[in-house]
């Protein structure tokens, strides 16, 4: 087993107990319900962890669930429901739905990068800056750049393999804001699956598919509205080999707040469901 499967495995006891000592914190926090308003604040902010973290762990059993009648989709509906005191808004996505970054070809990075709201020269710098982040040649394109520049900071491109979505804020031409924009629909970790259309975010759809704003990604627009056909649950795709993200927003009536995001790859094993990719 490779260094970042035997990581991957050794998290996984840690997130299947999560329920757990979530329910225990829940409940040790339930009993100091007194103090000053800023340890109140505190308490508030730590029973919202504690109820993400639940709910990261109950997304996990609704997608590694034996009856498939009753197993979620990784398909980006939310799933509305409360843990004590806190509501909580589950979803899980398949990561293949979404841009693989490591893949892109130069009209799809153009595409993405349109969207996030570049045009012009800034398109062209940040596009071709891109494309020459994730190659694994030392040839920069027209607009682009290459080892040279980035070496007075210290900084070398990583050739195709990504460590993060963050690090695309370190490429010439993007920012952390033009990050923050295509964070939702773009991954790191499907690298060797690539792309799959089924339960693919609409931009998503937009970026690897010229014309993606034809029928598909009207029927996803609508599935995610919650329009979901009995054909859509017919066709529901074997999660096995997938990674999926599970992301968990629990807010409370005092003010606490808390998301959690679980990056997890299914593996169909029933000693080892899944192995954890990040976790954060």
């Amino acid at each position: 087993m490779s260094r970042e499967g035997e990581e991957g495995y050794a998290l996984v006891a840690a997130v299947a107990s999560i329920a757990v000592f979530a329910t225990m914190a829940l409940a040790v926090l339930d009993t100091a319900r007194m103090g000053l308003a800023d340890a109140g604040a505190e308490q508030a902010q730590m029973q919202a962890v504690a109820a993400a973290d639940a709910g990261i762990a109950f997304g996990l059993s609704k997608i590694l669930g034996n009856d498939p009648t009753q197993r979620w989709a990784a398909d980006g509906a939310v799933h509305a429901l409360r843990f004590g005191e806190a509501e909580l808004r589950i979803v899980v996505r398949d990561e293949r739905g979404k841009v693989p970054l490591g893949l892109l070809d130069e009209p799809q990075a153009t595409r993405l990068l349109e969207q996030a709201g570049l045009e012009g020269e800034r398109l062209l710098i940040a596009r071709d800056s891109l494309l020459d982040w994730i190659d694994d040649d030392e040839i920069k394109r027209p607009f682009g750049a290459e080892d040279p520049y980035y070496s007075a900071a210290g900084i070398r491109p990583p050739g195709a393999r990504l460590a993060s979505i963050d690090e695309l804020a370190l490429v010439r031409g993007l920012d952390p804001v033009i990050v923050a924009r295509i964070r939702p629909y773009v991954t790191t970790y499907t690298l060797r699956s690539g792309f799959d259309a089924q339960y693919a975010d609409p931009r998503a759809l937009a970026v690897m598919e010229a014309g993606g704003d034809g029928p598909q990604a009207i029927e996803r627009a609508r599935a995610l509205g919650g329009q979901r056909t009995a054909l859509a649950f017919a066709s529901t795709p074997s999660l096995v080999d997938r990674p999926v993200s599970i992301e968990v927003l629990a807010t409370l009536p005092g003010g606490g707040r808390a998301a959690r995001t679980l990056v997890a790859e299914i593996t169909g094993i029933s000693e080892r469901p899944y192995v954890v990719r990040a976790y954060e």
